[in-house]
C-alpha cells in the first residue's frame, strides 16, 4: 500500500465519523512518551566484526484527538516527536561508536475499543513515521518515511474526580530502506515502541 493510499484510507474513514460525533465525547490529550527502538535500522560485516546501527531510547512528546462514539468505540488521531538519532555499535567488544542526532516524527489514525466496564481500550490503526536531523542528511539517503500500522493498549486512570492519566504502550510496526535501491542498507522491519503517559481533557458528553 502506497503512502498516499493509507493516508487517504485514513481520511476517509475519521471523515465518515465526523458527523456522527456531535453528542459524542471528545478528548484532546498532549503526552510525553519514551521511545524505544526494539530492532536494528542495519548491520554490516567487516572482517571478523560487525557494526550494527540502532535509533537510540529517547524522550517524546504529542497529542492525541478522540471521539467517542459510543461506550466502547471511538476513533483517534494522534501525533508524536521524538529526539532520537542512531548509535553504532561494534561487536568487538561490545564497542560503542559514534551517535548522530536525529528526529522522529509519527502521525496516525486508530480505531479505540473500550470493554464494557472497564477503563482499558485496544487501538489498532495506520500511519505514517518520518524520520530527520543529522543521522539522515547524507546523500544517498533517499526514503525517510514509511508507512506504518500501529497497535496498542492504554489504561485509564482517575486521580480526581476531574483529573484523569492515559497511560498508553504502542507499538509501530513498518519496513524501511533509507537509500532504496542503494547498497548501504538492506530493508528491514522495524518495531518501535512507546510508552506515553497523558491528561486527557474532555468536551461534551456521551
Amino acid at each position: 500500500m502506497s503512502k498516499a493510499t493509507c493516508l487517504a484510507a485514513i481520511a476517509c474513514v475519521m471523515g465518515a465519523a465526523l458527523p456522527r460525533t456531535a453528542a459524542a465525547q471528545f478528548e484532546f490529550t498532549p503526552f510525553f512518551a519514551s521511545y524505544y527502538a526494539l530492532t536494528k535500522i542495519d548491520d554490516a560485516v567487516a572482517g571478523n566484526s560487525s557494526v550494527s546501527e540502532k535509533q537510540f531510547a529517547a524522550p517524546a512528546f504529542g497529542a492525541r484527538m478522540t471521539f467517542w462514539l459510543g461506550s466502547s468505540f471511538g476513533i483517534e488521531g494522534a501525533g508524536s516527536f521524538a529526539f532520537s538519532g542512531t548509535r553504532f555499535v561494534s561487536s568487538t567488544a561490545g564497542a560503542v561508536g559514534a551517535s548522530l542526532s536525529g528526529t522522529i516524527i509519527t502521525g496516525t489514525g486508530r480505531l479505540l475499543y473500550r470493554p464494557a466496564r472497564t477503563n482499558f481500550h485496544l487501538l489498532l490503526g495506520g500511519g505514517i513515521v518520518s524520520r530527520g536531523g543529522d543521522t539522515w542528511n547524507f546523500g544517498f539517503i533517499t526514503s525517510k518515511t514509511d508507512v506504518a500500522g500501529v497497535v496498542g493498549f492504554g489504561v485509564r486512570a482517575a486521580i480526581t474526580p476531574k483529573l484523569a492519566l492515559n497511560v498508553n504502550v504502542e507499538s509501530f510496526l513498518y519496513q524501511t530502506d533509507p537509500d532504496g535501491t542503494g547498497t548501504e542498507y538492506d530493508g528491514k522491519m522495524q518495531a518501535d515502541l512507546y510508552v506515553a503517559i497523558g491528561v486527557p481533557i474532555s468536551f461534551g458528553g456521551r
